[in-house]
Protein backbone atom coordinates (compact mmCIF):
# COMPACT_ATOMS: atom_id res chain seq x y z
CA UNK A 1 0.00 0.00 0.00
CA UNK A 2 2.77 2.42 0.95
CA UNK A 3 4.54 1.64 -2.33
CA UNK A 4 1.40 2.56 -4.30
CA UNK A 5 1.05 5.84 -2.40
CA UNK A 6 4.67 6.74 -3.13
CA UNK A 7 4.19 5.95 -6.82
CA UNK A 8 0.98 8.03 -6.90
CA UNK A 9 2.67 10.99 -5.19
CA UNK A 10 5.60 10.78 -7.60
CA UNK A 11 3.20 10.76 -10.57
CA UNK A 12 1.31 13.80 -9.25
CA UNK A 13 4.58 15.68 -8.64
CA UNK A 14 5.87 14.82 -12.11
CA UNK A 15 2.56 16.01 -13.64
CA UNK A 16 2.76 19.32 -11.74
CA UNK A 17 6.37 19.90 -12.77
CA UNK A 18 5.53 19.13 -16.39
CA UNK A 19 2.63 21.55 -16.52
CA UNK A 20 4.25 24.26 -14.42
CA UNK A 21 7.14 24.65 -16.83
CA UNK A 22 6.88 27.87 -18.77
CA UNK A 23 6.56 27.87 -22.50
CA UNK A 24 9.77 29.02 -24.17
CA UNK A 25 9.52 31.36 -27.14
CA UNK A 26 12.58 32.44 -29.09
CA UNK A 27 12.62 35.98 -30.49
CA UNK A 28 15.04 38.51 -31.92
CA UNK A 29 15.39 42.11 -30.81
CA UNK A 30 12.76 43.22 -33.34
CA UNK A 31 10.31 41.08 -31.31
CA UNK A 32 10.00 38.62 -34.21
CA UNK A 33 9.69 34.94 -33.36
CA UNK A 34 12.60 32.81 -34.54
CA UNK A 35 13.31 29.08 -34.39
CA UNK A 36 15.37 27.49 -31.64
CA UNK A 37 18.00 26.61 -34.25
CA UNK A 38 18.15 30.25 -35.36
CA UNK A 39 18.43 31.35 -31.73
CA UNK A 40 21.33 28.97 -31.18
CA UNK A 41 23.39 30.42 -34.04
CA UNK A 42 26.11 32.19 -32.13
CA UNK A 43 28.74 34.72 -33.13
CA UNK A 44 30.51 37.62 -31.45
CA UNK A 45 27.78 40.09 -32.45
CA UNK A 46 24.99 38.22 -30.67
CA UNK A 47 24.08 38.71 -27.03
CA UNK A 48 21.39 36.88 -25.13
CA UNK A 49 18.89 37.77 -22.45
CA UNK A 50 15.61 36.46 -21.12
CA UNK A 51 12.28 38.12 -20.41
CA UNK A 52 9.92 36.24 -18.12
CA UNK A 53 6.16 36.52 -17.76
CA UNK A 54 3.79 34.41 -15.67
CA UNK A 55 3.43 31.80 -18.38
CA UNK A 56 6.15 32.42 -20.97
CA UNK A 57 9.93 32.63 -20.95
CA UNK A 58 11.07 34.74 -23.91
CA UNK A 59 14.63 33.93 -24.90
CA UNK A 60 15.95 36.90 -26.85
CA UNK A 61 18.84 36.88 -29.30
CA UNK A 62 20.14 40.43 -29.52
CA UNK A 63 22.16 41.71 -32.44
CA UNK A 64 24.52 44.01 -30.57
CA UNK A 65 25.56 46.06 -33.60
CA UNK A 66 22.81 46.56 -36.17
CA UNK A 67 21.91 48.76 -39.12
CA UNK A 68 18.75 50.38 -40.41
CA UNK A 69 17.32 53.40 -42.12
CA UNK A 70 14.86 55.96 -40.82
CA UNK A 71 12.13 57.32 -43.02
CA UNK A 72 12.35 61.07 -43.67
CA UNK A 73 9.41 61.50 -41.32
CA UNK A 74 11.08 59.57 -38.49
CA UNK A 75 14.38 61.35 -39.04
CA UNK A 76 12.58 64.65 -38.61
CA UNK A 77 10.91 63.32 -35.44
CA UNK A 78 14.36 62.58 -34.02
CA UNK A 79 15.62 66.03 -35.00
CA UNK A 80 12.61 67.68 -33.43
CA UNK A 81 13.07 65.74 -30.16
CA UNK A 82 16.73 66.80 -30.07
CA UNK A 83 15.97 70.36 -31.19
CA UNK A 84 18.00 70.04 -34.41
CA UNK A 85 16.99 72.10 -37.46
CA UNK A 86 15.66 69.91 -40.31
CA UNK A 87 18.29 71.30 -42.69
CA UNK A 88 21.19 70.33 -40.37
CA UNK A 89 23.10 67.53 -42.15
CA UNK A 90 25.67 66.69 -39.47
CA UNK A 91 25.75 63.13 -38.22
CA UNK A 92 23.70 62.63 -35.07
CA UNK A 93 25.21 60.53 -32.29
CA UNK A 94 23.04 59.54 -29.34
CA UNK A 95 24.22 58.07 -26.05
CA UNK A 96 20.98 56.57 -24.72
CA UNK A 97 20.32 55.80 -21.07
CA UNK A 98 17.20 53.68 -20.45
CA UNK A 99 17.53 53.53 -16.68
CA UNK A 100 19.38 52.09 -13.72
CA UNK A 101 20.39 48.43 -13.93
CA UNK A 102 23.06 46.06 -12.63
CA UNK A 103 25.40 46.98 -15.48
CA UNK A 104 25.43 50.74 -14.83
CA UNK A 105 24.59 50.93 -11.11
CA UNK A 106 28.08 52.26 -10.21
CA UNK A 107 28.63 54.40 -13.32
CA UNK A 108 27.47 57.63 -11.72
CA UNK A 109 30.38 57.61 -9.27
CA UNK A 110 32.94 56.13 -11.66
CA UNK A 111 35.57 58.80 -12.57
CA UNK A 112 36.37 57.02 -15.86
CA UNK A 113 32.75 57.26 -16.96
CA UNK A 114 32.66 60.95 -16.06
CA UNK A 115 35.94 61.56 -17.92
CA UNK A 116 34.56 59.77 -21.00
CA UNK A 117 31.65 62.21 -21.15
CA UNK A 118 34.04 65.16 -21.25
CA UNK A 119 36.54 63.50 -23.61
CA UNK A 120 34.06 62.28 -26.19
CA UNK A 121 31.98 65.44 -26.15
CA UNK A 122 35.17 67.15 -27.31
CA UNK A 123 36.13 64.41 -29.80
CA UNK A 124 32.73 64.33 -31.52
CA UNK A 125 32.72 68.09 -31.81
CA UNK A 126 36.13 67.93 -33.52
CA UNK A 127 34.76 65.62 -36.27
CA UNK A 128 31.68 67.78 -36.81
CA UNK A 129 29.16 65.33 -35.36
CA UNK A 130 26.31 66.24 -33.03
CA UNK A 131 26.60 64.23 -29.78
CA UNK A 132 23.52 64.01 -27.57
CA UNK A 133 23.07 62.46 -24.17
CA UNK A 134 19.50 61.26 -23.86
CA UNK A 135 17.74 59.65 -20.91
CA UNK A 136 14.52 57.67 -20.59
CA UNK A 137 14.59 58.05 -16.79
CA UNK A 138 16.85 60.04 -14.44
CA UNK A 139 17.35 57.42 -11.71
CA UNK A 140 21.11 56.77 -11.43
CA UNK A 141 22.17 59.89 -13.35
CA UNK A 142 22.62 62.46 -10.57
CA UNK A 143 26.32 63.22 -11.16
CA UNK A 144 26.37 62.68 -14.92
CA UNK A 145 23.51 65.12 -15.48
CA UNK A 146 25.93 67.87 -14.41
CA UNK A 147 28.60 66.86 -16.92
CA UNK A 148 26.64 67.27 -20.18
CA UNK A 149 23.43 68.69 -21.57
CA UNK A 150 20.98 65.81 -21.35
CA UNK A 151 17.81 65.53 -23.40
CA UNK A 152 14.64 64.21 -21.79
CA UNK A 153 13.04 61.24 -23.58
CA UNK A 154 10.56 60.32 -20.83
CA UNK A 155 7.89 60.35 -23.55
CA UNK A 156 9.72 57.40 -25.15
CA UNK A 157 10.03 59.00 -28.61
CA UNK A 158 13.62 57.84 -29.21
CA UNK A 159 13.14 54.60 -27.30
CA UNK A 160 10.14 53.58 -29.42
CA UNK A 161 12.06 54.17 -32.64
CA UNK A 162 15.20 52.27 -31.68
CA UNK A 163 14.88 50.22 -28.49
CA UNK A 164 11.99 47.81 -28.26
CA UNK A 165 13.30 46.32 -25.03
CA UNK A 166 15.61 47.24 -22.17
CA UNK A 167 19.32 46.82 -22.84
CA UNK A 168 22.02 46.79 -20.13
CA UNK A 169 24.16 49.91 -19.56
CA UNK A 170 23.87 52.68 -22.12
CA UNK A 171 23.25 52.17 -25.83
CA UNK A 172 24.35 54.30 -28.78
CA UNK A 173 23.08 55.27 -32.22
CA UNK A 174 24.89 56.95 -35.08
CA UNK A 175 22.44 58.50 -37.56
CA UNK A 176 23.79 59.67 -40.91
CA UNK A 177 22.36 62.59 -42.87
CA UNK A 178 20.31 60.38 -45.22
CA UNK A 179 18.63 58.50 -42.34
CA UNK A 180 20.86 55.42 -42.36
CA UNK A 181 21.93 54.50 -38.86
CA UNK A 182 24.09 52.10 -36.94
CA UNK A 183 22.94 51.03 -33.50
CA UNK A 184 24.85 49.59 -30.55
CA UNK A 185 22.37 47.84 -28.27
CA UNK A 186 23.65 47.75 -24.72
CA UNK A 187 27.18 48.35 -23.44
CA UNK A 188 29.48 49.71 -26.13
CA UNK A 189 32.97 51.11 -26.70
CA UNK A 190 33.09 54.89 -27.22
CA UNK A 191 35.94 54.70 -29.73
CA UNK A 192 33.96 52.30 -31.93
CA UNK A 193 31.04 54.73 -32.01
CA UNK A 194 33.41 57.62 -32.76
CA UNK A 195 34.98 55.74 -35.69
CA UNK A 196 31.52 54.80 -36.99
CA UNK A 197 30.55 58.46 -37.00
CA UNK A 198 33.49 59.17 -39.31
CA UNK A 199 32.10 56.80 -41.94
CA UNK A 200 30.30 58.05 -45.04
CA UNK A 201 26.95 56.81 -46.37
Amino acid sequence: MMKKIIILLFAIAAHQILFSQKKEIYINDNLEEISKDEYNKRNKNYRFQSIETDSVLYKVRIEHEGNGKLTTSNLNIVKKRLNIPENNTKNIVINYYQGLDKCNEHSDTNPYVIDDIKTYTRKFKSINSNLYFVYREKNGLKNRLKKANWVDDTSGTIENLFFRMKYPCNSAIVIFSDGHYKIFRGEYIWETVLNTSKEKY
